[in-house]
């Protein structure tokens, strides 16, 4: 009998450390939410919520987020919920959930557009400091066109995007880390590029990324060219039809901040389209090639410090993106 009260009582102090523990982490949970409404929205990203209260006890940290407002620069994106999870014994793995729509206002330009879907559900994994894994899929996505009315741009019944670490465990000091991002659209549909159950895909990597803490640093993109990043687009696939379009290629910086590039492009029945867009069938088969005797149109795009060549034809000069 004695033994069985003693076991009781230790399973009752566990029981109360436990969530006394729950009740601490969740309170440093909240304040450091709270703590991203006081950024100040340029070099770090501000989050406000109307409501903002964190549950999941006794074994997970849910916080909720009603009536969320990011602000980063000029861009600001609104939406009624953000929600997430993270089990108490495996804090660095969070899942997150987003009721829709998203509004996305753009201060510089007056833009608005807004993005809804049935079910989106996102995944990030932390590993020493850094993030290990982010993914991203939703059902039933919406773009639309909200500066004058609500005028739908595009719409795809299921779409992912993924980010993977893949900096290489021997990867020099203050080279940056190594990341491979993945994302793809299916039934994709759009009146306006006139595409119909088409399919998107990009496949990628991205070498000399900073920390995250400089992520939000009006000075990202120079400290990514100084650890030495390079873009590799190793696909970019569109099909819907007969039509079709690839491109591969690669990108870097020089340290004046002028790009440097090539891009291999491979298309079928897409120069045609885009003449009937724009107007002007001379425009599109100087950028994508006049097509052969199978109809498949091929262009090699090159930019030197800064000076675009489609083919043999200077075309543009893109100024210093730092």
């Amino acid at each position: 009998m004695k033994r069985f009260v003693i076991m009781i009582i230790a399973v009752v102090a566990v029981a109360i450390l436990w969530m006394a523990g729950w009740f601490y982490v969740a309170g440093i949970v909240r304040d450091e939410i709270g703590a991203l409404a006081l950024a100040d929205g340029v070099s770090q990203p501000r989050l406000t919520c109307e409501r903002l209260n964190v549950g999941g006890a006794p074994f997970s940290f849910s916080p909720h987020c009603a009536e969320a407002r990011i602000t980063s620069g000029d861009i600001s994106v609104s939406v009624p919920e953000i929600s997430g999870t993270a089990l108490f014994y495996r804090p660095f793995h969070i899942q997150v959930f987003t009721t829709g729509p998203a509004y996305v206002t753009d201060a510089f330009t007056g833009a608005s557009q807004k993005l809804d879907w049935s079910n989106l559900h996102a995944s990030l994994r932390i590993e020493d400091g850094t993030i290990g894994r982010f993914s991203v899929l939703a059902d039933d996505l919406v773009y639309s066109d909200t500066l004058m009315g609500d005028e739908q741009l595009a719409t795809a019944a299921h779409g992912e995007i993924h980010l993977i670490d893949s900096t290489p465990g021997d990867a020099a000091p203050g080279t940056g880390q190594v990341y491979d991002f993945y994302s793809s659209f299916e039934d994709l549909d759009s009146a306006r590029l006139d595409l119909s159950n088409a399919t998107l895909s990009v496949d990628g990597r991205l070498t000399g990324v900073p920390d995250p803490a400089l992520w939000g640093d009006p000075d990202l993109i120079a400290f990514w060219q100084a650890y030495g990043g390079q873009l590799a687009l190793r696909g970019l696939d569109l099909e819907a039809g007969e039509l079709a379009f690839n491109a591969t290629g690669e990108a870097s910086l020089d340290s004046s901040g002028l790009l440097n590039a090539n891009a291999d492009i491979t298309s079928r029945g897409v120069t045609g389209r885009i003449a009937r867009i724009i107007g002007d069938p001379a425009v599109a088969q100087i950028v994508l090639g006049g097509p052969d005797a199978e109809g498949v149109s091929r262009q090699q795009l090159t930019v030197n410090e800064g000076q675009m060549v489609v083919g043999i034809m200077p075309i543009m000069t893109v100024p210093p993106l730092f």
